[in-house]
């Protein structure tokens, strides 16, 4: 699955726990409508995550290109 579809179905995990939390907080107590709030929270912990460690990932690659490049261009000065 790509990264970004991930992200897409966590975070639409998240604004649908949390609106579905809304509704049934209104309908019982806090102590029984808890779970959809820690579902909504776990939800969006796991969006953030994913998206700083894709965020990592391309700053690696860039870093890693970058060296490449340089380590290409230089050249030893024969005597």
């Amino acid at each position: 699955m790509s990264p970004k579809l991930t992200r897409t179905i966590l975070l639409a995990g998240t604004l649908g726990f949390l609106i579905v939390w809304v509704l049934e907080f209104r309908r019982t107590t806090l102590f029984e409508s808890y779970w959809l709030l820690l579902l909504s929270i776990t939800c969006l912990l796991f969006f953030q995550f994913s998206r700083l460690k894709s965020s990592l990932e391309a700053k690696r690659k860039l870093e890693n290109e970058e060296n490449a490049r340089i380590s290409k261009t230089t050249k030893t000065i024969k005597k």
